[in-house]
C-alpha cells in the first residue's frame, strides 16, 4: 500500500476523489452551504464569547475563522466570492479580526480591517453590516484623533439606520452619543443617548442577544451614558448612575463591562478631587481587567495612573501603592 504524503490529489494514484464536487450530490452545493452555516455559527459564538471569556480563548476561535477564510479566498471561484451571503460572512469575519487587533492595541490594523469589512458589507448590500462597519471605523478614527471624520462616520451610520431595525438604530445612536460627548457637545450627546435608550428599552432582552449582530446589552448603552457625562464635564452624574448600571450589568450577566464601570467611577472621583475614592475604584477596575488578559483593557488602568499623575497626586502614598501594584503586574506579564 503506497504511503500518501502532503496534499497529492487522488487522481495521481489512479483513484477518484470522493470529495470532488462532481462526486458529491448536487455537485457539492449542499456541503458548501452547510460549511457556510457552520462558519456563521462560529462567528456568532466568537462574538458572544468575547463578553465572557479571556482574550486568549476568543483568539483561538478568531484564528480558526481567519484560516478558514484564507482558504475560501484562495480556492473559491470568483463568482462564489461575490455572492451576497459569502460577502456578508466575510464582513463579519473581518469584524472579528478587527476586534482582535483592537484588543491587542494594534489600532491601525484594526482600522484597516474595519475598512475591509466596510467594502465587503457594501458589496453584499447588507445595510446592517454597513452600519456596523461605519460604527467601528468611527470608533477607531476617534482613537486616532480624527474627531470630525469619526462623527461623520457615525452620522452616516445613524442616517442609514432609519432603514434598519430598532436594534440597529439604538446601537448606532448610542455610539453617536459617545462621539458627541467626546467632542464636548453636551446637547447632541443628551439627544442621541436618550434616543438610544428609548429605542432599546422596549426591546427588553432581545436587545443585545445577537439580533442584527448586536451583542451589546442594554447596560452597554448605560455605560456609554456614564462615560458621556464625564466627557461633558458632569462627573457627579456619572457617580449617580453607578449603582443603577451595576445592577443592570449583574442582571444581564454582562460581566465584561464591570471594569469600564469602575474606570469611569475612578475618573469621576478624580475630576472631583477625591483621590482615595479614585484609587479604590481604580483597584476595582484593575481587578476586573487583568483576568481578561487583554492588553487594551489592562492599558486602561495604566492610563488612569497617568491621569492621576497629571492631576498632581502622583506622590501621595495611596497612589504610590497603586502604582507598585500595577508595576508588579507588568513585570509578571
Amino acid at each position: 500500500m503506497p504511503e500518501f504524503k502532503g496534499e497529492a490529489p487522488f487522481w495521481k494514484f489512479g483513484l477518484s476523489d470522493p470529495f470532488h464536487p462532481a462526486s458529491l450530490p448536487g455537485h457539492g452545493e449542499r456541503m458548501y452551504q452547510e460549511t457556510l452555516n457552520v462558519t456563521e455559527a462560529l462567528i456568532q459564538q466568537t462574538l458572544d464569547m468575547r463578553r465572557i471569556a479571556p482574550l486568549p480563548q476568543v483568539e483561538k476561535s478568531a484564528k480558526s475563522l481567519r484560516n478558514l477564510f484564507a482558504y475560501f479566498l484562495k480556492n473559491l471561484p470568483p463568482p462564489s466570492q461575490l455572492e451576497p451571503r459569502f460577502l456578508s460572512l466575510y464582513a463579519q469575519e473581518q469584524s472579528v479580526q478587527g476586534l482582535m487587533f483592537f484588543e491587542n492595541k494594534r489600532y491601525n490594523d484594526a482600522l484597516a480591517t474595519f475598512y475591509t469589512m466596510y467594502d465587503a458589507a457594501k458589496q453584499s448590500g447588507n445595510l446592517t453590516l454597513i452600519i456596523h462597519s461605519l460604527q467601528k471605523i468611527g470608533v477607531e478614527l476617534k482613537r486616532a484623533g480624527k474627531m470630525q471624520d469619526a462623527i461623520n462616520a457615525l452620522e452616516e451610520a445613524r442616517d442609514i439606520s432609519f432603514r434598519a431595525s430598532k436594534h440597529v438604530a439604538a446601537f448606532t445612536n448610542a455610539y453617536l452619543a459617545h462621539m458627541y460627548a467626546t467632542n464636548g457637545d453636551a446637547l447632541r450627546f443628551e439627544r442621541a443617548i436618550n434616543t438610544a435608550l428609548s429605542l432599546a428599552e422596549p426591546l427588553k432582552e432581545s436587545y443585545g442577544d445577537g439580533t442584527d449582530f448586536i451583542f451589546q446589552k442594554f447596560s452597554g448603552i448605560l455605560v456609554l451614558k456614564s462615560r458621556g457625562y464625564l466627557r461633558v464635564g458632569e462627573p457627579e452624574r456619572t457617580l449617580e448612575l453607578h449603582e443603577e448600571i451595576r445592577k443592570q450589568i449583574q442582571n444581564e450577566a454582562n460581566l465584561w463591562l464591570d471594569w469600564k464601570l469602575y474606570l469611569y467611577r475612578a475618573r469621576a472621583y478624580l475630576a472631583l478631587g477625591d483621590v482615595e475614592g479614585c484609587i479604590a475604584a481604580g483597584r476595582e477596575c484593575f481587578q476586573g481587567v487583568k483576568d481578561w488578559m487583554s492588553p487594551h483593557r489592562v492599558k486602561q488602568a495604566f492610563e488612569l495612573l497617568e491621569e492621576i499623575d497629571a492631576a498632581g497626586y502622583g506622590k501621595l502614598g495611596v497612589v504610590q501603592e497603586f502604582r507598585n501594584d500595577l508595576q508588579k503586574h507588568s513585570v509578571l506579564e
